[in-house]
């Protein structure tokens, strides 16, 4: 397993039982609350390629590939390592090109990167 799908499986572990990260992947459209259903694909430099996955407000990470991912990420393995050590988040690792969004929306992943933060700052 690289060390960037460890790590953030590790934060995915975390994130299951954390309800203020999960609440995150909730939105309210006229006033019902509706579960956010997301995956992104990752297909980083010299790894397996892997995906999160994200239903029912908790996340999985799965070795290979979702053709029907709706957020395909590349890039550098070790901006996603730094990402879950809290060294950095997706909007940087966006905009110093580190990590390439090939396909879906940037908001999606900043989406991604708030659930992560309050992980992290959850001790």
């Amino acid at each position: 397993m690289s060390q960037a799908k460890e790590n953030l499986s590790k934060i995915v572990e975390k994130l299951n039982t954390n309800p203020k990260a999960q609440a995150v992947f909730v939105t309210n459209i006229a006033g019902k609350d509706v579960d956010w259903e997301m995956s992104f694909q990752f297909n980083l430099d010299n790894q397996d390629p892997f995906f999160l996955e994200i239903k029912n407000r908790n996340a999985t990470v799965t070795e290979g590939t979702k053709p029907d991912a709706i957020i395909l990420m590349s890039g550098d393995p070790t901006a996603i390592v730094r990402i879950c050590e809290g060294k950095g988040d997706f909007t940087h690792a966006i905009s110093r090109e580190q990590i390439t969004v090939k396909k879906g929306k940037v908001m999606d992943v900043i989406r991604l990167t708030r659930a992560i933060t309050i992980v992290l700052k959850t001790k």
